[in-house]
């Protein structure tokens, strides 16, 4: 663990300034995990400050010429962002609900804009230093797992009365809220545990890895959510795409991993207690719903009264967490459960559209570094890319990008595949990580 006189932890020299960021990085995605509680907008504020004190830590590091070089290096996506920050702003001012006014409406304001600079402020890391990013993963599978024992201690040994009932486990899982706001937690958690059981090599490692792996996905399966297992299931085509050219392709590893899915699916089934948890019920919900409404779960209802309450407002939107204040607002929900609808509500089309053009354009530069049969690619990478499809994906059907926790996730997970990570097939095999640029 420990190296010559106490310099290095776990291979990091942490009397360099890069080490001391990274080490910081992994202590954030720990806190995080732990110091957060059941209620969804404390959560997004927590995440917010911890991703302030990264923000600060690398300017401070780093200073400000590597984050002019970026803008210089990226003039087209530099004017992107700038374009949507300025939009955002005017749909906070000119709200028609005074939320520039409201601390709840500039809150959220401010966590969209510490999301971004998060982002950015990881993504000039990376292009700095070469940190071992397979620490990443390890921290997201165990500090999740960590989540689910202690619900597990929670259920066998609170004294509370009624821990046992299905209100308080669908609104207040542990460290999270609401059960279908864990399932994007344990998403990011079994992504994070195939991708590191698929690429290690050491007996000893998968046993530590195959434990923790096997709690996160037990959970994901209890709680029942069809999007997040659906989104497992289509950000895992990814490794049938790439998992060769990154080392991801031995078969017997591949075995390994779904029998432990195997179990944790058997283990599910047998402890879930409720009518809303369990793949089962979760199946025998979506096959017994009698119109597309009820099976989404009335997110077609959501959808359409949230487009018609802003035909006023179209250019820009209501402002931030402008959903909350819609009169008559249909049913008792936080956000629309729609990603992009979400975004014309609260930003309107100029806002949604600059932010879209930003996320695809990265998205359509990794997967073309992906495609590049002429660079060799890094599995953490790819482990990256597949929790951001997942997310991205999720999102078209639930709050992936209004609650603080995944868009965390989803800003770490961008960066880390935008940051590098992909390098050319000459790169010596020992190298973790070299600067990506163009």
């Amino acid at each position: 663990m420990f190296g010559e006189s106490a310099r290095t932890v776990f291979g990091i020299d942490t009397t360099q300034p890069g080490s001391v960021l990274y080490m910081l990085l992994l202590a954030l995605l720990v806190s995080i995990s732990i110091t957060t509680g059941t209620w969804d907008l404390g959560n997004s504020r927590i995440v917010m400050f911890h991703e302030l004190v990264f923000v600060i830590a690398c300017v401070i590091a780093m200073g400000a010429k590597p984050f002019l070089a970026l803008i210089r290096a990226k003039p087209v996506v530099s004017v992107l962002l700038a374009g949507w920050l300025f939009s955002i702003t005017l749909s906070l001012w000119f709200s028609p609900y005074n939320l520039a006014h409201i601390s709840i409406g500039r809150a959220r304001y401010y966590e969209t804009i510490l999301h971004i600079f998060f982002f950015l402020s990881l993504l000039v890391y990376l292009r700095i230093y070469q940190p071992p990013l397979r620490f990443v993963f390890y921290v997201l599978l165990l500090s999740n797992a960590f989540v689910v024992i202690q619900a597990i201690s929670i259920w066998h040994f609170s004294p509370e009365v009624g821990v046992h009932t299905s209100s308080a486990w669908f609104s207040r899982f542990p460290f999270v809220g609401h059960a279908r706001h864990a399932g994007y937690n344990m998403l990011v958690a079994v992504l994070a545990g195939v991708f590191l059981l698929l690429s290690e090599s050491q007996l000893r490692l998968r046993v530590l890895i195959g434990a923790p792996f096997f709690f996160v996905t037990a959970c994901l399966f209890w709680l029942g959510g069809r999007g997040s297992m659906l989104s497992v299931l289509v950000a895992l085509s990814i490794v049938f795409a790439w998992g060769r050219r990154a080392g991801i392709g031995d078969r017997r590893l591949v075995a390994i991993t779904l029998s432990v899915v195997l179990l944790a699916l058997v283990a599910a089934h047998l402890a879930a207690q409720f009518g809303w948890n369990g793949v089962w019920n979760s199946i025998g919900r979506s096959v017994a719903a009698e119109s597309a409404n009820k099976l989404s779960s009335g997110r077609l209802t959501i959808w359409l009264y949230s487009l018609d309450a802003i035909r006023n407002d179209w250019l820009l939107g209501v402002g931030p967490q402008g959903y909350l204040f819609i009169p008559g607002k249909w049913r008792s929900t936080a956000m629309p459960h729609n990603a992009i609808v979400q975004f014309l509500v609260e930003w309107g089309v100029l806002g949604t559209v600059l932010f879209l053009s930003f996320f695809l354009h990265g998205l359509k530069q990794v997967f073309v570094r992906l495609r590049d049969a002429t660079l060799a690619l890094n599995a953490e990478v790819l482990g990256g890319m597949t929790i951001v499809v997942a997310l991205a994906f999720h999102g078209l059907t639930d709050g992936t990008f209004y609650h603080g926790k995944a868009s965390f996730y989803m800003a770490l997970c961008f960066a880390l595949c935008a940051g590098g990570a992909i390098t050319n097939a000459k790169c010596d095999k020992n190298c973790q990580l070299v600067s990506v640029s163009g």
